[in-house]
């Protein structure tokens, strides 16, 4: 009985302290999560930086940014300690551009049309520290969360990626009589990668948390027969990304 009085004395002190522990931390939970999951979206910029793009950008109307498009993917992260966490993710992010030949026309004074797509989806396994204590316990009953939660973590794995181009093309062997054709081009595999990311959570309940994070990747792949004669090609790139997180 005395056992269960104090209890129940310890719980009903704190929940008489949770609009205090509120403006902290939003709440409590009865002890430390160990799993986050997060869903998040956002924009990624590939870098673009090898000959296959800088071929692409000279011949046809497109610029870097033609490359650019939506990133949205997912993370599972397991807590090791109070700050490391080891983290599986996976995003996809793909641009699809029209463009034409700059200097060239068809027989027909027409514009020489063709679609430029490139994707990249990233799996990745990555370590994470959290350089501030992300709550604190309240006796054996509570844990709560603190308002914001910053980390930085680095990273590996692999990359599956798609440079594909559908249209209309010159043929440029015989530039005394220089031949449109249609045809699709294409450049898939897989590649090696490294991630290092920034970011931080801010507690919106003791359950959920709003994202916000920055990741550079840092990779390379074979471009295949369609584009024999160049050198690999650049799947470098940066994103911003928002997220809902979710503890357990």
């Amino acid at each position: 009985m005395s056992r269960t009085r104090n209890s129940l004395i310890l719980l009903g002190s704190v929940m008489f302290a949770t609009p205090g522990m509120a403006q902290e931390g939003k709440g409590f939970l009865f002890r430390a999560p160990k799993v986050v999951i997060s869903a998040f979206g956002g924009y990624a910029m590939p870098m673009a930086n090898s000959d296959l793009f800088d071929f692409t950008k000279g011949q046809l109307t497109l610029g870097k940014s033609d490359f650019a498009g939506m990133d949205r993917g997912a993370d599972l992260s397991i807590a090791i300690n109070e700050r490391l966490d080891i983290s599986v993710g996976v995003s996809h992010s793909q641009s699809s551009s029209r463009s034409e030949f700059r200097d060239w026309v068809d027989g027909d004074d027409q514009p020489i049309e063709q679609t430029t797509s490139f994707s990249r989806t990233p799996l990745t396994v990555s370590l994470r520290y959290h350089p501030l204590p992300r709550g604190r316990t309240i006796g054996s009953f509570a844990w709560i969360p603190a308002p914001f939660d910053p980390w930085v973590g680095v990273g590996v794995g692999r990359m599956k990626y798609w440079f594909i181009q559908r249209g209309d093309f010159i043929d440029f062997t015989d530039p005394a009589a220089l031949v449109v054709f249609g045809d699709t081009f294409r450049s898939s595999g897989w590649a090696n990668m490294v991630q290092a990311s920034v970011g931080t959570g801010w507690s919106l309940s003791p359950r959920f948390i709003l994202t916000g994070e920055l990741r550079y990747i840092n990779a390379r792949g074979t471009v295949g027969q369609d584009f024999e004669g160049f050198q690999k090609i650049d799947l470098s790139g940066a994103a911003t990304t928002f997220g809902i997180a979710f503890r357990l």
